[in-house]
């Protein structure tokens, strides 16, 4: 059981106007549904708005959101609401039978003090791996207790059991603007050319773009840039490479999020190569290295930049030594 989120309102969330509209008219037309799939990218605010629907339909304060002051909603603001459950994975096989059927025994109750016992289960596709989990699950909201409403979080790419979802209402999730993710960095205390930045590589999701190792990627990157950019006049640089491969290599799973944001950067070089070619860069927190290769790079010289990041990539999903992959992938970038 977990909240984790101040004051739980709809007022918290950036954009998904769309799933707040939805989310909205069903409360107010008293046609909340039992079981809802929110669909979308990651971090891009759907745990967030199950948390804050949560809030208001159980809010004793009639308005269009939480209210934040009422014995209900302090519950949700401390993370110790009786009525509200998330099931998570309890290691990396996901969630496990024993979960569910715990899950069974005490809807068999009614909600404890709420109108609504709402049950979160996020990112599904990650955590209901195994079919006894599904099939049990299904079951479940095919028949579901009175006074009680499923939340289920999916990536918009992911695959989810049909059976599973025909019985929830999709509702849609979408891409944050970057202008929204940059402000809300900016309030967050981020530097503004940092948080322009990540909200350019973020793709949209703000949770991405918090994570605190966006930032540190962010720096990494700038170096690895910074090394590809020497002085084609003097000696390679191949003590810096041997010591940044070593840095990269240590990313571990993060490395497949280095390697997307040096692709952007790549991506950015190739564009601006293309003679009048309008261009909103992406990389704006490296425009001082531009110059030093987008007139050096020829078009045909940044496709195998490109191509060489791409077999890399594949490298790494067939679980190839990190060290290796990256040693080889600088070595071709130079």
């Amino acid at each position: 059981m977990g909240v984790g989120v101040l004051k739980p309102a709809f007022a918290n969330i950036i954009g998904q106007e769309l799933a707040r509209k939805i989310l909205l008219k069903a409360v107010s037309g008293a046609k909340i549904s039992q079981a809802y799939m929110f669909k979308g990218p990651a971090g891009v605010g759907k745990r967030t708005m199950a948390l804050a629907f949560a809030a208001l339909i159980n809010c004793r304060a009639a308005g269009p959101d939480a209210c934040g002051r009422c014995p209900s909603c302090k519950k949700f603001a401390s993370d110790n609401h009786p009525d509200f459950m998330e099931i998570v994975s309890e290691g990396a096989t996901g969630i496990k039978i024993d979960q569910i059927r715990d899950l069974k025994s005490k809807l068999a109750f009614p909600p404890f003090e709420a109108a609504h016992r709402v049950i979160l289960l996020a990112d599904i596709h990650n955590t209901i791996r195994r079919p006894e989990v599904a099939n049990s699950l299904l079951k479940t909201l095919e028949e579901p207790p009175p006074d009680t409403i499923f939340i289920l979080t999916v990536n918009e790419a992911a695959e989810v059991l049909p059976t599973i979802a025909s019985r929830c209402q999709v509702v849609p999730f979408y891409a944050l603007p970057f202008e929204l993710v940059r402000q809300r960095l900016e309030a967050e205390g981020l530097e503004p050319e940092t948080a322009a930045a990540l909200s350019k590589i973020s793709g949209g999701s703000l949770g991405r773009a918090l994570a605190p190792e966006s930032r540190e990627l962010l720096s990494l990157r700038r170096q690895v840039v910074e090394l590809l950019v020497y002085d084609l006049n003097g000696p390679l640089p191949i003590p810096e490479l041997f010591r940044l491969t070593e840095t990269c290599a240590n990313l571990k799973e993060k490395l497949a999020y280095f390697f997307e944001l040096l692709g952007l950067w790549l991506r950015d070089l190739m564009l601006f190569a293309i003679p009048d070619q309008e261009h909103r860069m992406v990389n704006i927190d490296l425009v001082h290295l531009y110059q030093a290769r987008r007139e050096g790079w020829q078009l045909a010289e940044l496709s195998d930049k490109l191509q060489a990041l791409s077999l890399a990539q594949k490298q790494l999903r067939f679980n190839c030594d990190r060290r290796l992959v990256c040693e080889v992938l600088f070595l071709r970038l130079l």
